[in-house]
């Protein structure tokens, strides 16, 4: 799955490549072709994972949490002939960003802390609203609790740590003229937590950012 997933990236940037040669048009160099801006992002995740393990049964409930991070937006083009650079239809935005996910049960927390890097392909509908699609790749930093029990199986978290998750984005933004943004995503994981852990993160985020 991951490897198919990185065939799917190196097909946007090749993409997105395309589109900054299409940008360049009559006495317009290609330095002149997109625009770009870098920034930073917050906000909230509402987190939460499916089981598909046959040997533990349970119903995992949503967790509110939290991301952080940078990003770097790539506006390629022109939306018209007397319009300035970087208003055309496509960009790209890579972002890497610090997400605390995780599900409850019974009253519990269980969070996941990963470094994730999504790398959204957007479509400009107008100059301010855009829809956005794309893959991520996660790390996971750290586990809390370290250990649990569920449904009689004794779960060793913290043998996560260090494992990887891919998965699949797609949302819209609303980018203000003065750099504010505003988001919403969903993001699905097409992993497993482990070889022997069927589980598979999923996180709807709310976002606020700003580019510089």
């Amino acid at each position: 799955m991951k490897k198919r997933l990185s065939v799917l990236i190196i097909c946007l940037l090749g993409l997105t490549l395309s589109l900054y040669a299409q940008g360049a048009g009559p006495g317009r160099s290609r330095q002149q072709s997109f625009a770009f801006k870098f920034g930073a992002k917050a906000g909230l995740n509402f987190a939460g994972i499916s089981n598909g393990s046959p040997n533990i049964s349970f119903s995992p409930g949503t967790k509110t949490d939290f991301h952080f991070g940078v990003v770097g937006n790539m506006h390629f083009g022109y939306r018209n002939e007397g319009s300035p650079v970087g208003t055309g239809m496509f960009g790209l935005q890579p972002e890497v960003l610090y997400s605390r996910q995780g599900f409850s049960l019974n009253g519990n927390s269980y969070s996941f802390s990963y470094l994730t890097v999504p790398v959204m392909l957007k479509l400009y509908v107008t100059k301010d609203i855009n829809i956005e699609t794309g893959p991520f790749f996660s790390y996971l930093t750290g586990v809390s609790p370290n250990s649990t029990v569920i449904d009689g199986s004794q779960i060793k978290l913290s043998d996560l740590k260090g494992g990887g998750d891919a998965g699949w984005g797609i949302g819209a933004e609303f980018e203000m003229q003065s750099g504010l943004t505003v988001g919403a995503r969903y993001l699905l994981g097409l992993s497993n937590m482990a070889d022997d852990l069927a589980w598979k993160n999923h996180v709807f985020a709310l976002s606020v950012g700003w580019l510089f």
